[in-house]
């Protein structure tokens, strides 16, 4: 395959010039990089001066003699201009600025690399703004501000060129600007060197005006990376600018502009294939069975190109083991670093600090990352462990350790007071602190990450000691992630071998027989009709600014760029509709399918494709002789109905929580959990009905139950939970929801006696074991037991919903195999089992549930064939359902199966 930059060095060498002084000019660093490569494989032996190679962003920053500045001390150097020239009651605060900073910032920028005439551009833009709220109370402050600011918007602008001359700095378009204005003593200035400008598409007024001029020197040379099938056709939108250059670019000669050879590239017999893939991380995986399917000769010649760049760290886990060369152009997001997430947490947590101490949740999201771990070793779990037994929702940590806290834990956990200054020098003490625990372990890629934040936090530092600006905590988190946002972390690696991995923008000028591009849907790629701008869009077309359409036809000529010269081409597309991603595939897809002249084969798998991605397998654990005597162990001290509704519900439940015994993370309860409500209502009941047991309840009883009906769901709460914790919010409703059941069932019961029922409770949270076999018990714990005009009955609480069908017992097979249907039926049935065993029923029983959420279906009973007396020839039936139920359990043949809960 013969790349652009092949045909242009072929056209630079028979030329036979002086290299030394030739300056070739590409639109990246990257592509000067494979440039210098291809040129030192043509040259072979020969021995020479290499010409200078450089991107037009240094060209520029040559010829305007200014330093490109960072977004993040223009961000700072605007809002410095702003507060000097606002001529409003109050200007707005710097976090607020850095919410409208960025998008003013990049609006500028456009103007001036477009070489807009500012004064009345922004005297128009300033009298739109105040057209678009003619209609609003001028006396209001915030329209008034608003207005304020707009109308001294160009005082702004020159006030902030001053300041940045003055520093010697610039923002792009402002170096473009002042390129254009030195153009001609620089041109002097390097009369000897003879400039080549390759591989340009869209050009703003700026670079065009100084292109243009450089083309009147007949040593300059431009030359276009377009194919002809694009050229000639008049509709074709990627040879928009290209076509328009050609048209309207005013040069007496036209032997400096080089176009490529008449043959096609990209009109010939190649395939094309779109693929439909569920998700990004189905993108991902599909790319990695491409990639496994190439040899190391392919993969050498091949590029993965992200339309959606959040999906580098995803693909780079999903590479097959025959990826044994790799170079990635793009950097790594310094936000999409693990670690960065330690800092952020750090920060939320004192932002959130209340006099009372730290949220609980904060705490423990700082507790669980990387760089925690790492500082405070021990002290981690013991703070972890006192959180949870304690319950506390707010803390002090270095309190709870009392005077035990080491130097690591008090530089996370003293407090920051809400000062910038303190914040940014504890956080540069811990990381001098990891970097001594990291380097000893020579773990060079956590250094490296470290090394990152040190550099972001100390330039922090260094604005903080000259700006006042970040004073407060939200305004130093939201620059930090400001900040963030712009660094990326560089791979290393050999650029010229092995698979490649780039974005977009990294593509330009560089050729590969194997593309690979991702994410390719509206929205995406391209992007969309998305405008960060506060330009109107009527006055962006007016004054020739770029809107989203020239997006759209730069993002198009990248695209067919990319194909134009590659044997094989893979295309992947989102093809799942759902969340914000609407699942369109791209209108490049559509053009490429619908195009009836080309001669190239295009397959669009639409149907998704087959991603290998491995099933879930259902566990299955072999009972051993060791776990058969676990289990034994159990049987003879007796198994309880929630256990052996755990082996229903599903068997590898039962065997982490009752074989291995590994119980459930203890968590703290922000808001009270579903369970610690029943055992408060159960718990209420049990002791406000102790002093009545074998007494006929009557409607003093009831009503001097009632008068303590507040104060024990207080104590209960106490108990169980943290009564300072129920006073507000969330928690503050279920208390009262508590006291609310509560009430609700004894206003029932004082009903049921009015209307001429006799009550008589016979036992409450009553133990029972019952001996089912010689090797094997029963166990369990019986809320209560009473009789109601002669009928006994075995009564169950549930604060959850249950309905009057759940205790209808239709099939005995469901009844030890589906949990869903038969749960409540089980427990119920194995109570009246114990009792039955031990005491003994009477003719007259009944078993069932009271439901505090369903009060009004009152006693919900168990029910076999229309009939709720709870008789022995019931009991014989479900004891034999029972026991075949238990000997499954301790069969050794019959491993614990995991189930689809």
């Amino acid at each position: 395959m013969t790349t652009f930059i092949d045909e242009v060095i072929s056209d630079l060498l028979a030329a036979s010039p002086s290299l030394t002084q030739t300056v070739v000019v590409l639109p990246s660093r990257r592509a000067g990089n494979f440039f210098l490569q291809s040129l030192q494989q043509q040259l072979g032996d020969t021995v020479c001066f290499l010409p200078q190679v450089i991107s037009i962003e240094e060209l520029v920053e040559e010829i305007s003699g200014l330093t490109s500045a960072s977004q993040t001390q223009l961000q700072i150097e605007l809002y410095h201009i702003y507060q000097t020239v606002y001529e409003g009651e109050t200007p707005d605060p710097f976090l607020n600025f850095l919410g409208w900073g960025q998008t003013l910032l990049g609006d500028l920028n456009e103007i001036d690399r477009h070489l807009i005439d500012t004064k009345p551009f922004f005297n128009y833009l300033s009298a739109v703004k105040e057209l678009n709220h003619w209609y609003t109370d001028q006396d209001s402050q915030l329209i008034s501000n608003y207005l304020t600011f707009w109308k001294s918007i160009n005082k702004y602008y020159d006030r902030f060129q001053e300041h940045l001359l003055r520093l010697g700095l610039g923002y792009q378009g402002m170096l473009y600007r002042k390129a254009v204005e030195n153009l001609e003593p620089f041109l002097d200035a390097n009369q000897s060197q003879n400039y080549l400008f390759c591989g340009f598409n869209a050009l703003n007024a700026a670079e065009q005006k100084i292109i243009t001029r450089f083309l009147e020197i007949p040593s300059t040379k431009i030359y276009w990376d377009i194919d002809p099938y694009f050229l000639d056709d008049d509709n074709h939108v990627a040879s928009k600018f290209i076509k328009s250059y050609m048209k309207h670019w005013a040069i007496d000669s036209k032997q400096n502009l080089f176009f490529p050879k008449s043959e096609s590239n990209f009109n010939t017999t190649k395939t094309i294939t779109a693929t439909g893939v569920a998700q990004n991380i189905g993108q991902v995986k599909y790319v990695g069975q491409l990639l496994n399917s190439l040899d190391a000769t392919a993969l050498n010649n091949t590029a993965v190109i992200l339309g959606d760049e959040a999906l580098l760290l995803p693909l780079l886990n999903s590479l097959p083991e025959s990826v044994t060369h790799l170079n990635v152009t793009m950097g790594l997001p310094l936000e999409q670093v693990a670690q960065a997430a330690f800092f952020e947490s750090w920060f939320q947590m004192h932002i959130n600090r209340q006099h009372n101490g730290y949220y609980y949740k904060d705490v423990l999201s700082v507790l669980d990352q990387q760089y925690a771990i790492l500082l405070l070793d021990k002290e981690r779990e013991l703070l972890k462990k006192s959180i949870t037994e304690k319950n506390l929702i707010y803390l002090d940590p270095l309190q709870l350790l009392d005077d035990q806290a080491s130097t690591h834990c008090k530089l996370l956990f003293k407090d920051w007071v809400n000062d910038s200054s303190i914040a940014i020098q504890q956080i540069l003490s811990s990381i001098q602190e990891l970097k001594e625990l990291l380097f000893p372990k020579k773990n060079w890629l956590q250094l490296e990450f470290l090394y990152a934040f040190l550099e972001v936090f100390t330039r922090l530092k260094n604005l903080n000691e000259t700006y006042s600006y970040l004073g407060d905590l939200k305004t130093l988190k939201q620059f930090y992630k400001e900040i963030l946002s712009q660094e990326t972390l560089d791979f290393k690696g050999d650029p010229y071998k092995g698979l490649q991995i780039m974005g977009v923008l990294e593509s330009r000028v560089l050729d590969f027989e194997h593309i690979i591009i991702t994410s390719l849907n509206e929205g995406t790629f391209p992007s969309g009709k998305s405008q960060n701008s506060f330009i109107p869009f009527d006055l962006k077309i007016e004054s020739k600014l770029p809107t989203y359409r020239e997006k759209d036809a730069i993002y198009a000529y990248h695209f067919f760029r990319i194909l134009q010269r590659a044997a094989s081409v893979n295309l992947i597309y989102n093809n799942e509709a759902g969340g914000l991603k609407s699942g369109e595939k791209s209108r490049f897809l559509l053009q490429l399918a619908t195009d009836t002249s080309a001669n190239y084969n295009f397959v669009d798998q639409s149907a998704a494709a087959s991603v290998a991605v491995e099933p879930i397998a259902l566990k299955q654990i072999k009972k051993t002789p060791e776990i058969i005597e676990a289990l034994m162990k159990h049987a003879a001290s007796g198994f309880s109905p929630s256990a052996l509704s755990t082996y229903i519900r599903n068997p590898i439940d039962f065997y982490y929580n009752y074989v291995l015994g590994i119980e459930e993370l203890d968590a703290v309860e922000d808001v009270i959990a579903h369970n610690t409500l029943g055992t408060v209502v159960h718990e209420t009941l049990d002791q406000l009905y102790q002093p009545y047991l074998n007494t006929q309840l009557s409607k003093p009883i009831l009503q001097a139950i009632r008068a303590k009906v507040d104060a024990e769901v207080s104590l209960q709460f106490e108990k169980n939970y943290n009564a300072v914790n129920i006073k507000t919010g969330k928690n503050l409703i279920i208390f009262n929801v508590a006291k609310q059941f509560v009430h609700n069932f004894l206003n029932q019961e004082l009903q049921r006696i009015e209307a001429g029922d006799e009550i008589i409770i016979k036992a409450l949270e009553a133990k029972h074991v019952a001996q089912l076999t010689p090797e094997i018990k029963l166990k369990g714990t019986v809320d209560r037991i009473d009789a109601v005009n002669g009928i006994t009955r075995i009564l169950d609480y549930k604060t959850g919903k249950v309905e009057k069908g759940q205790l209808v017992i239709k099939d005995w097979d469901e009844l030890i195999t589906d949990y869903k249907k038969q749960s409540k039926a089980f427990q119920v049935l194995c109570y009246a089992l114990m009792i039955s065993k031990n005491e003994g029923l009477p003719a007259n029983c009944e078993a069932g549930i009271i439901s505090f959420k369903n009060l009004k279906s009152g006693f919900l009973k168990l029910t076999e064939d229309r009939n709720t007396i709870v008789s022995q020839e019931l009991l014989q039936t479900f004891e034999k359902y029972l026991l075949q139920l238990i000997d499954e359990l301790l069969n050794i043949d019959m491993p614990f199966m995991e189930k689809e809960v």
